[in-house]
């Protein structure tokens, strides 16, 4: 019965290895295939910005130019907050930017402006924070 054990338990770790090593593995190339596959024309989905509960998105865009394109978000803030406190909180000026996740590790850059009482966020991967 103990042999029974020990060759069940090998089965198992070598099986939660194997399984490991292949989610390791297609993480990878998938980020590579990200980084290698990288065009101007990619843009962050409106998802990529951690909006606080209540905001909404009023509208979605992709706005083009020479060096690349970028997503325009325009971004109704939560009842008694206001487009300039939404902007703070997302900490967009003069640009944030937030780390990827483990499904697309590329860093999103973040600014905002406020127009009337929405603001609008702007998200792109190439931009670079002015230096001092």
């Amino acid at each position: 019965m103990t042999r029974h054990r020990t060759n069940t338990r090998r089965a198992i770790v070598v099986t939660v290895l194997i399984l490991g090593a292949a989610a390791v593995l297609f993480i990878g190339l998938r980020a590579a295939l990200l980084f290698a596959g990288a065009t101007e024309g990619d843009v962050p989905t409106s998802s990529s910005i951690p909006l606080p509960a209540g905001s909404k998105v009023v509208h979605e865009d992709k706005e083009c130019a020479s060096g690349g394109c970028w997503s325009v978000v325009s971004v109704q803030p939560p009842t008694g907050v206001s487009p300039s406190e939404l902007s703070t909180a997302l900490g967009t000026e003069p640009l944030a930017r937030r780390p990827g996740t483990l499904w697309d590790p590329r860093v999103v850059n973040l600014t905002s402006k406020v127009q009337g009482e929405l603001l609008v966020v702007r998200a792109d991967y190439w931009s670079r924070e002015a230096p001092p």
